[in-house]
């Protein structure tokens, strides 16, 4: 048995896609399982996801793409975000790969692969990929069109006047687009209002758990938990130094609990000293700095906790949201960066 694991809660997954379902009013909602479903398995998300009715997906790369086809099969529409290259188009073309085409070179290339469909990104005031709002449907010359999609960059903040340049921006080149449907919506657009969904919703981070808005309280339940077991309990003294650099130095006797994740299993370095994970019923504060592979936390007064104890780093019990503001990050970077040597393991977040 290890000492780490990421519990992901597929049913949780998949009750947190049903929340935009019902807020899209009847439009589609895609799913986002890009960098390997937000950390939780690209793979067991999408497959639970279409079993919940979601049938579209988008990843980023081509080779996210490719994976997720022999996963899924052929029937649901897969988006490949960063669009094609020289060496990749083949590759697109022959597992029926809908690439996003984000500048006049990918539409140059993709109009040699004929009749095959695309998506085209519109950068309405994001500043990343996306062509102009210049862009017109005569630009593609006949090729088959399947998607117009543009993404907002302040949909968290639903009354940042940001986002209703864009809109309107956009409403601008969906109108030479005609026919065609329309994406918008990240998961705070998709719960905001219906003009800023578009045909297609996609949400990502609301999915799996994060909070989609800055300043509003969370609808989505907790899906992906961070664990790691305690591998020691011990007493140190008042003056004894605690981690690296000896940046915590007792001023008490202290009981420390020696717990088996580190920064390289997804525990941010910023939490040193000012973070704590959930181990014995509570917030544990964490002492001294995080380190590769272990973290520290006083247990002072807290009976029973052992050897073989799971402490948590985020999920059902410490909210990602709360994690991430201690660390002074975002939902996303944690979900994303746990660690490639923690297993997931599948099942409801009952860790304790």
């Amino acid at each position: 048995m290890g000492n780490r694991r990421l519990l992901v809660d597929l049913d949780a997954l998949a009750a947190n896609y049903g929340v935009f379902v019902a807020a899209a009013g009847g439009r589609a909602v895609a799913a986002v399982v890009k960098a390997n479903g937000y950390g939780a398995g690209a793979d067991a998300a999408a497959l639970r996801l279409q079993h919940a009715g979601c049938r579209s997906f988008f990843v980023a790369t081509v080779d996210e793409a490719l994976s997720l086809r022999k996963a899924l099969g052929p029937d649901p529409e897969i988006f490949a975000l960063e669009g094609p290259e020289a060496a990749s188009a083949d590759a697109l073309a022959g597992s029926a790969i809908t690439p996003v085409l984000n500048h006049p070179g990918q539409r140059q290339l993709w109009r040699r692969k004929q009749g095959l469909p695309a998506a085209v990104h519109v950068d309405s005031g994001m500043g990343r990929l996306g062509f102009d709002t210049d862009v017109d449907i005569a630009d593609f010359d006949g090729m088959p069109l399947s998607l117009l999609m543009t993404h907002l960059a302040c949909a968290d903040e639903p009354a940042h006047p940001q986002n209703a340049i864009q809109l309107r921006r956009f409403a601008a080149v969906v109108a030479r687009f005609p026919g065609i449907r329309t994406s918008i919506g990240n998961s705070a657009g998709c719960l905001t209002e219906a003009a800023r969904q578009g045909d297609l919703g996609r949400p990502g981070i609301g999915l799996f758990g994060g909070n989609p808005f800055i300043d509003r309280p969370n609808p989505c339940r907790p899906v992906a938990a961070l664990q790691g077991r305690v591998l020691q309990v011990k007493t140190l003294p008042a003056g004894a130094s605690v981690g690296y650099g000896a940046s915590c130095v007792l001023e008490r006797p202290a009981s420390v609990a020696v717990v088996a994740l580190g920064y390289a299993d997804g525990v941010s370095r910023h939490l040193s000293g000012r973070g704590s994970l959930f181990l014995g019923g509570g917030r544990r504060p964490i002492l001294g700095r995080v380190s590769m592979d272990m973290t520290v936390v006083d247990v002072t007064g807290v009976d029973g906790v052992k050897p073989g104890d799971w402490a948590e780093c985020f999920g059902a019990q410490l909210p990602i949201d709360e994690a991430a503001l201690d660390a002074d990050t975002m939902a996303y970077t944690l979900l994303t960066g746990v660690g490639a040597r923690v297993p997931r393991e599948y099942g409801p977040l009952n860790a304790h």
